[in-house]
C-alpha cells in the first residue's frame, strides 16, 4: 500500500491528458503513452510541501527556500532578513547587512531533487535579489500505442526570481516577479507571478532585542496553461511576528499564519539559538492536516562569511527530508541604521539641498561617529565638504579677494576642523570635529 495522501484533482487530471500525447511527426502520429506506475507518486509528492485538497500548479512554488527557514519550523515572514527573503518575505531583502549567494540541494523520494541558487546584494536604501529554483521529477518511461517502450520522458517544475526592496525608518516593503515554467513529457506551460509583502519594526527594545510583524502576499497570477487547460497558481497570504537578537543576540522567536489557496490554514513556528558565534541550532513546527506537517530542525555553522545549514523535515508516511545549504557573504557589510541615525541623515541631506553645507558636514561627521561602517555618510560628506570649499570662495571673491587653493590663495577660516576632517575620512578612522558643537538636530531620539 502506498503513502496515504490525496491527489490534487488538477494534478489527476493533467497526468491523464500527459498519458497520451500525440507526437507532430510527419512520418507517423502514433499516441505516445507513458508508464506512470510508480512514478505519479514521484510528481505528486510535492504536496507534500503543504498543498491539500486544491486546483493549483507550479508546486515548485510552494517548497520553502533556506535551511534556516526550514530549521525554524517555516516560520520565517518576520524573521526574514537573508537572501532567503526572496520567498518568505520580499520586504526582508532590504534587512541584509552584506552580499550574499547560497545554493541550496535536496534529495527528495525516489528521483525527485530539489536545487535553488540565490543571489542578494543590498543597497543604500533597499536591496536586490535573484533566484533560480528546479524541481526535477526524474524519468518517465514512455510507450507508444502498440504497448513498445519509446524512451524516458522528463517532468520538471521551474521558478526564476527577481527581488527588489526599500528600506525605510522602522519598515520594509519588497516587490517580486517571477518567471514559471513546467513540463511534463513534450509539453511545456508557462506564467508570471508576483509577491508583494513587507516588515514593520517596533521602534523599542524587547528584552534586548528587536520585536518585527510581517506580511506577504505569495504568487498572484493568471495561472498555467497545460494544453486546453489553465489551473490558478498557489496563492498563499501569510503574516509573522517575530522577537530578534534576544538575549544578547543569541535568540530569536517566530510565529507565522498561513491561508493558502487550496488547503486550510497554516500555523507554523520555530525558534534559533546561538550557542556560540559559530554555531546555533533550530527547531520549530508545522501545523496543517497534509503530509507536510510534523517537527523541524535544522543547524546552522558560520565561519567567518561562510555558512553551512542543514535541515530536518518530516513529511508524515513520505518519510523525512533533509536539506543542505551553503551560503558566501562578501563585500562590506551595510549596517542598518538606527532611527536616530536616520533621522540624522535625513537631516544631513536637507542640509545639502538647502546648501546649508557647513551643517551638512557637521552632521555627516555625526553619523560617521555614530556609525564608523556606514561607508555612503563618508562619501556624502567629501561633496559637503567640496560644496563648501566653493561656497567660501565665492564669498571671498564678492568680497574682492582672491581665492586659490592649488596656489596658495587666501582660504576663509570659519570651519578650521575642514582639514582634520579629511585627513580622517582618508584614514578611515572618523570622529567628531574639534571644538565643535554638534547641532541641537542631531541630539534626539525617534
Amino acid at each position: 500500500m502506498g503513502p496515504s495522501f490525496q491527489l490534487t484533482s488538477n494534478l489527476l487530471w493533467r497526468y491523464s491528458r500527459v498519458i497520451f500525447i500525440r507526437h507532430t511527426s510527419p512520418m507517423k502520429n502514433p499516441l505516445m503513452h507513458l508508464s506512470v506506475s510508480g512514478t505519479l507518486l514521484i510528481f505528486v509528492s510535492g504536496l507534500a510541501w503543504g498543498s491539500g485538497p486544491g486546483t493549483t500548479a507550479a508546486e515548485v512554488l510552494k517548497i520553502g527556500l533556506g535551511a534556516r527557514a526550514i530549521g525554524m519550523g517555516e516560520a520565517y515572514v518576520a524573521q526574514a532578513d537573508d537572501v532567503s527573503s526572496l520567498y518568505w518575505n520580499p520586504g526582508g531583502l532590504a534587512l541584509m547587512q552584506e552580499r550574499q549567494a547560497s545554493f541550496m540541494y535536496s534529495q527528495l523520494i525516489q528521483d525527485m531533487k530539489y536545487q535553488n541558487a540565490n543571489l542578494g546584494i543590498p543597497l543604500e536604501n533597499g536591496a536586490i535579489g535573484a533566484n533560480v529554483s528546479y524541481l526535477g521529477y526524474g524519468n518517465i518511461q514512455g510507450y507508444d500505442d502498440n504497448g513498445n517502450k519509446a524512451g524516458d520522458q522528463s517532468a520538471y517544475s521551474a521558478v526564476g526570481t527577481l527581488g527588489a526592496s526599500w528600506l525605510g525608518n522602522q519598515w520594509a516593503a519588497g516587490l517580486n516577479v517571477k518567471g514559471i515554467q513546467e513540463k511534463l513529457a513534450d509539453v511545456k506551460a508557462n506564467g508570471i507571478a508576483f509577491d508583494m509583502g513587507g516588515t514593520v519594526i517596533y521602534p523599542k527594545p524587547v528584552l534586548g532585542g528587536t520585536i518585527r510583524l510581517g506580511a506577504v502576499v505569495q504568487n498572484l497570477g493568471n495561472g498555467i496553461q497545460f494544453l486546453e487547460q489553465r489551473d490558478p497558481l498557489p496563492l498563499q497570504t501569510r503574516f509573522g511576528i517575530a522577537a530578534v537578537q534576544m538575549m544578547n543576540r543569541k535568540l530569536n522567536v517566530s510565529l507565522d499564519y498561513g491561508m493558502p489557496r487550496d488547503d486550510e490554514a497554516i500555523i507554523s513556528g520555530g525558534a534559533e539559538y546561538w550557542l556560540i558565534p559559530q554555531l546555533a541550532l533550530r527547531g520549530g513546527y508545522v501545523k496543517n492536516h497534509t503530509e507536510g506537517l510534523g517537527a523541524r530542525a535544522g543547524i546552522g555553522l558560520r565561519i567567518k562569511g561562510v555558512s553551512f545549514d542543514y535541515a530536518y523535515s518530516g513529511q508524515g508516511e513520505l518519510g523525512m527530508n533533509h536539506r543542505y545549504e551553503i551560503s558566501f557573504r562578501f563585500g562590506e557589510p551595510r549596517p542598518i541604521l538606527s532611527p536616530e541615525e536616520r533621522k540624522i541623515l535625513q537631516q544631513a541631506k536637507a542640509a545639502m539641498r538647502q546648501e546649508r553645507y557647513e551643517q551638512a558636514v557637521l552632521l555627516f561627521d555625526s553619523l560617521i561617529e555614530m556609525e564608523p561602517h556606514y561607508k555612503p555618510a563618508r562619501r556624502y560628506i567629501k561633496v559637503a565638504m567640496a560644496k563648501l570649499e566653493g561656497q567660501q570662495a565665492q564669498m571671498i571673491a564678492r568680497q574682492g579677494k582672491s581665492y586659490d587653493p592649488v596656489m596658495g590663495g587666501q582660504r576663509k577660516q570659519a570651519l578650521p576642523e575642514m582639514d582634520d576632517l579629511e585627513q580622517l575620512l582618508n584614514m578611515g578612522t572618523p570622529r567628531s570635529a574639534q571644538n565643535t558643537t554638534t547641532p541641537a538636530s542631531t541630539r534626539g531620539g525617534h
